[in-house]
C-alpha cells in the first residue's frame, strides 16, 4: 500500500461513479480515517454541456485501485511529461 499524510487542504483525486477522476480538496478528516471533501465537477449534464460547480462529500475511503465513491493520491494518476 502507497501511504501518504493526509491533512486538510490537500488536494486528491474522487472517483466519480462513472469512473472519471476529479479534483478535490481535504475539508475534514474523520476518525475512522475517511476524509469529507469539497469536489470540482466538469463533467457533462444530461444535455450535454460542461456542468461546472462543487459539491460536498462526507465519510470518503481511500482506496489505490480507484473504485466509484473513493479518494487516492494525485500521483497514482500521475503521467510522465518529457
Amino acid at each position: 500500500m502507497n501511504h501518504f499524510f493526509v491533512t486538510v487542504g490537500l488536494i486528491v483525486h474522487y472517483v466519480a461513479y462513472n469512473g472519471t477522476c476529479l479534483a478535490a480538496i481535504i475539508i475534514g478528516i474523520n476518525e475512522d480515517g475517511s476524509v469529507d471533501l469539497a469536489l470540482f465537477t466538469s463533467m457533462k449534464n444530461v444535455n450535454g454541456d460542461k456542468n461546472f460547480g462543487m459539491q460536498f462529500h462526507q465519510n470518503i475511503a481511500y482506496d489505490e485501485e480507484k473504485k466509484p465513491g473513493t479518494f487516492h493520491n494525485i500521483n497514482i494518476c500521475a503521467e510522465s511529461w518529457e
